[in-house]
């Protein structure tokens, strides 16, 4: 089974341009680790402007933590980190990373363990479908660690912008323009039913870096 980690970093000023040049570093780092670079993105909102994010995958019983991450990190523009496991819930199917450009929101949701089911049913069944039509990609959910007896569910999804991640905001009682009338009040409705299972949210507003191109 593929396990994740889930790394919140640091960077050095002005240290952006470099890791964008190193991201195959890391990734050769991260292989030899019996890993690879899933997933990087810097800060846009929520996030300070030397903070990003970066998520690495590898066997379930392979090495993980703030260990690999450091061994990683160490003696580049990285100034300081913290990791934690992550498991897949209903999705990613498969750790084929993301490559698309675009916004990458992270939700954090804290939740009772009771509600875990229903959350993950009203995700994939009521709100993704209007989401996914909508030219939003879900590219995973995920459980991390627990917070006393909440558990915490990960949810990235991309989009191609920030107006469009604000058009995807479900309060408006006129449905967006183009969108399928069906599944946007289909969404509303599971989104009604997941915030009254939801303790707490928060959301940050990334953009993937991606290698230079060939």
């Amino acid at each position: 089974m593929t396990a994740y980690e889930y790394t919140t970093f640091r960077i050095e000023r002005g240290g952006w341009p470099a890791l964008r040049d190193g991201v195959g570093d890391i990734d050769t780092a991260s292989r030899e680790l019996g890993g690879a670079v899933y997933l990087l993105c810097s800060g846009m909102i929520g996030l300070a402007s030397d903070e990003g994010i970066l998520i690495r995958t590898g066997s379930d019983d392979g090495p993980n933590g703030d260990g690999s991450a450091a061994s990683i990190v160490t003696g580049s523009v990285f100034q300081d980190w913290g990791s934690e496991r992550l498991s897949p819930t209903v999705r990613p199917l498969d750790a084929t990373p993301p490559r698309e450009p675009g916004v990458y929101a992270h939700r954090w949701f804290w939740l009772k363990p009771e509600h875990l089911d229903e959350f993950l049913q009203l995700s994939e069944h009521g709100i993704w479908p209007y989401f996914e039509a909508d030219g939003c990609e879900i590219i995973g959910l995920w459980r991390g660690d627990d917070d006393g007896s909440l558990r915490r569910l990960l949810l990235i999804t991309r989009y191609p912008s920030v107006a469009h991640w604000e058009r995807t905001r479900l309060q408006s009682p006129v449905v967006p323009p183009g969108a399928d009338a069906q599944l946007y009040r289909q969404a509303q409705d599971a989104g009604r039913s997941r915030a009254a299972i939801t303790e707490k949210s928060i959301v940050r507003l990334t953009r993937i870096v991606l290698p230079p191109a060939a």
